[in-house]
């Protein structure tokens, strides 16, 4: 037989029954003394047939009849706990089942396949390793495409995209293997399955109303300026961790961002690899902020948000008078002030103010962080909150400490009536709020 006839002749055998997950190397492994014609990777070809994925057969293109006796005395031999079953095939044969097998399309569908049932804390490093030894195309970076919920959560599904037809054999032979605790299933999909379910994905994660994200699974040691430099291309207003008794992160942060645009940008990342964990971003919302830190005064409030015209100022000066808070909120219609005082008479750092609208409290929050008198360097920031009635009445007047030398009064004069003690009235601001008037006052008589 000449060079012309050799190349011409089909030395191809059909393996089948061997356990279903064998890889590649375990098969040629196999078949120990058989001259595969270009190894593994080109010679040997996988047949996943959709529909029924415990039906295990390969095609092995051997160099000469020689390498395919060999092959044959494999008959009946074990894989595992398998016997496989060995014979003679050709190239038609063979392109045919490969045919079915791949479902070829124009534009390269039997490039891509799905993997499902992943750990939901899978990364693309992690996809690359458990395909090892089949190219992705446009490496981890671009070729792994990973599913989530519409509130931004993963899934534990992913799409992969492979250079060769062989490295999807190979990443099919991956099928009902481990992942970390997780059982995957790896099967065959189409580009065109993938790009419908990127449209559908990015379309669910731009339907917002509320330009706030949540991240979850964060570190302990987490930090706030750490956090805005995961998001330096987009404006942040305001960001919040949900704290622990001992003031470290509880593995949860909302953030406001300036706009739609920029929280749909975020949101498109999906997951941020900070120090040893891996962090999901997720739609949110005020109403979720609020759940999560009752006592937030970080979320910006808008006229829906705010019930009671009234704010709670903290971080005073011990010496503030009410002109200096009047001054403050300059511009702004302050109905009431109450400075809360301590026995001394001094300022305990808190003050309460009614203004004549919520629209103005809105205003008025906007202050938050500033310092007390601008041209002072001295003055530190203040914290304006949104309050309310019921929390201005639980705070105590100051009560009048008796003289340490009270003066003795005759029996005379105490008779008399001359000096006998007055009521003294002490106002607070009634309970119902008529929404235009501002606050009506009830009196309370004190001895």
């Amino acid at each position: 037989m000449d060079q012309s006839e050799v190349e011409d002749a089909e030395f191809i055998i059909k393996a089948k029954g061997f356990p279903y997950g064998v890889t590649p190397t375990e098969l040629a492994a196999f078949f120990a003394g058989c001259d595969i014609k270009g190894g593994k990777n080109k010679g040997l070809h996988f047949v996943h047939t959709q529909g029924k994925k415990n039906r295990t057969e390969a095609y092995l293109e051997m160099y000469d009849e020689d390498d395919v006796s060999k092959a044959l005395q494999y008959n009946k031999k074990y894989i595992q706990d398998r016997y496989v079953e060995v014979i003679r095939s050709n190239r038609e044969e063979m392109e045919i089942a490969l045919e079915g097998s791949s479902t070829k399309g124009a534009s390269g569908d039997t490039l891509v396949v799905k993997a499902t049932g992943l750990p939901f804390t899978a990364l693309p490093v992690d996809i690359s390793e458990f395909f090892a030894g089949a190219d992705i195309k446009g490496g981890k970076k671009e070729g792994i495409f990973f599913q989530r919920n519409d509130d931004g959560s993963p899934l534990g599904a992913c799409f992969v995209e492979f250079i060769t037809l062989e490295d999807v054999q190979l990443a099919l032979s991956k099928d009902k293997r481990y992942l970390g605790n997780r059982f995957c299933n790896v099967v065959k999909s189409t580009a065109d399955e993938r790009d419908k379910a990127i449209e559908k994905q990015k379309a669910a994660l731009e339907d917002i109303s509320e330009p706030i994200v949540k991240l979850r699974g964060l570190p302990f040691k987490a930090t706030e300026s750490e956090i805005k430099g995961f998001f330096e291309n987009q404006e942040i207003v305001s960001l919040e961790m949900v704290l622990n008794e001992l003031k470290n992160c509880k593995g949860d942060a909302f953030i406001e961002f300036a706009s739609l645009y920029d929280a749909k940008e975020a949101l498109q990342r999906y997951k941020i690899r900070y120090l040893h964990r891996n962090v999901d971003v997720l739609k949110s919302s005020k109403s979720e902020w609020l759940a999560s830190i009752p006592q937030s005064n970080k979320i910006v409030k808008t006229v829906d948000d705010i019930e009671e015209p009234i704010v709670k100022v903290d971080g005073l000066p011990t010496n503030v008078t009410k002109n200096q808070v009047e001054d403050f909120f300059f511009g702004m219609d302050c109905k009431t002030i109450q400075i809360v005082k301590q026995s001394n008479g001094n300022c305990n750092g808190e003050a309460f103010i009614q203004f004549d609208s919520v629209e103005t409290v809105v205003k008025a929050l906007k202050k938050n962080g500033e310092p007390l008198e601008q041209d002072s360097s001295s003055s530190s920031p203040v914290e304006v909150i949104a309050s309310s009635l019921c929390d201005w009445r639980k705070t105590p007047l100051k009560k009048k400490e008796p003289s340490p030398n009270p003066r003795k009064r005759s029996l005379d004069h105490a008779s008399s009536g001359r000096h006998q003690p007055q009521p003294r009235l002490v106002s607070y601001p009634d309970q119902k709020w008529d929404g235009g008037a501002g606050l009506s006052r009830r009196c309370v008589c004190r001895a």
